[in-house]
């Protein structure tokens, strides 16, 4: 059984096929000439929704010490233990498996980096032609699936929102632009959910990399990354503040999330891939920790079978054939799945003879990457608002589940995907 919200606290139980039917209702509204009127009557039907990621925002940063608002606003929301990041545990992967609810085995975004044999194609973050190319993700993301029932949404960068999915584009979208001030994307974002106009939004996402970098260049718990995390704490502090005075905090609810956690790297902590494998014969397709390489068919056997006998030898790393990675990871059943998976062991770096001997400050500061069990992968999660029960805890629960929680929430049916909203029991209310 599911609840549909009516106005703002009546609330009504009706079966799985009511529920099917006036979301069908809804969509062919949607596509009336009449959409105004339309929008209206659903937002009597629903709070709205603001999803935020702080990328890099490891489940233990949250603390009275370093984030003292967030750790008292969580008290009056709900909170996991830990937020599982998909493998692997990267910033694409996991923010592309939030918004579709698929793991990247059933979405293709299977990496920061990545080949397409059949496009002919490469996959970089860094790439702005192939970001921007629908034929990269797979699956529905929430911003479709809402804009297709009638509830129009905003994001202000997230993962997969610049490429044209389903030859759709949310009603506000944004190309990503690490310049925008972080005040900025918040007033960006209250103007849409505020904006009482024909082209006002009942979701938006809005993200910040600022804590990862910090993460990444100095390690997890280096003085400039306790200040990244009180610039954390000082924003979510700011934005309740403006959703109060627009009169927004009492029908919004805000899910708080991040990608991945983080872990400590050093020079101490290093295996060379060349003292294995001739790398002359393989192309390496993504980077430590969790590497992937396609390799010369010829020479395939003899890679794998030379790291084999490097990791039952002591070697720190685990080393996988395509179809040997764990099934647990939900990663080898997609075309674009290389050829050989090497994964180090946490706090472990995979590199090259040349990098480290030209790079003497490599590797320092923090990584993620690693294998999603680890705790120090584990994010952060967070959610408050009118459907949220205050005071309540999850155990830590995989990214892939919060797609559930954000159509719950809107009163929209999901698309197919690998969460189950049964995540969230204790947290909502009936």
């Amino acid at each position: 059984m599911l609840d549909w919200r009516i106005h703002e606290s009546v609330k009504y139980i009706f079966s799985v096929g009511m529920y099917l039917l006036i979301s069908l209702l809804l969509v062919t509204c949607s596509t009336q000439s009449s959409g105004d009127l339309s929008h209206q009557e659903l937002v009597q039907a629903r709070s709205k929704v603001l999803l935020i990621s702080f990328d890099g925002f490891r489940a233990d940063y949250l603390s009275a010490e370093h984030t003292p608002f967030l750790q008292e606003l969580s008290k009056n929301g709900a909170r996991s233990e830990g937020l599982i990041p998909v493998f692997p545990s990267k910033t694409f992967p996991n923010h592309y498996a939030i918004a579709v609810g698929l793991y990247p085995e059933n979405n293709g975004l299977i990496g920061n980096s990545m080949v397409d044999s059949v496009m002919g194609k490469s996959y970089s973050l860094g790439d702005r032609e192939q970001v921007e190319n629908p034929n990269w993700y797979e699956g529905e993301p929430i911003w479709n699936t809402a804009e297709k029932q009638g509830v129009r949404a905003g994001t202000m960068f997230w993962v997969g929102s610049e490429a044209p999915i389903q030859d759709m584009r949310p009603t506000h979208w944004k190309s990503y632009d690490g310049s925008v001030p972080d005040s900025a994307r918040i007033d960006t974002v209250l103007a849409w959910l505020g904006s009482d106009s024909s082209s006002e939004v009942d979701f938006a996402t809005v993200y910040f990399s600022f804590l990862d970098s910090q993460g990444h260049r100095y390690g997890t718990d280096a003085p400039q990354t306790i200040k990244a995390l009180q610039r954390v704490d000082a924003l979510m502090s700011y934005l309740m503040e403006q959703l109060a005075s627009k009169g927004l905090d009492q029908e919004t609810n805000i899910v708080l999330v991040s990608d991945h956690g983080m872990h400590n790297v050093s020079r101490e902590q290093v295996v060379t891939l060349d003292s294995f494998i001739d790398i002359d014969r393989v192309r390496w397709i993504s980077g430590s920790p969790s590497v992937t390489l396609n390799i010369e068919p010829s020479y395939r056997m003899q890679a794998y079978q030379e790291l084999r006998k490097a990791q039952e030898n002591g070697a720190p790393f685990n080393v996988y054939l395509k179809q040997d990675i764990p099934e647990r990871f939900r990663y080898k059943n997609h075309d674009r799945t290389p050829d050989l998976l090497l994964l180090a062991n946490l706090g472990y770096t995979i590199t090259t003879t040349d990098r480290l001997d030209s790079q003497p400050n490599f590797p320092s500061g923090g990584a993620h990457g690693y294998d999603p069990i680890h705790p120090e992968m584990h994010a952060v999660f967070m959610a408050i608002g009118p459907d949220i029960v205050p005071g309540s805890m999850l155990p830590p629960f995989e990214v892939v589940h919060v797609y559930e929680l954000l159509t719950y929430l809107l009163g929209i049916a999901p698309a197919p995907n690998d969460g189950s909203l049964e995540t969230f029991e204790g947290i909502l209310y009936d």
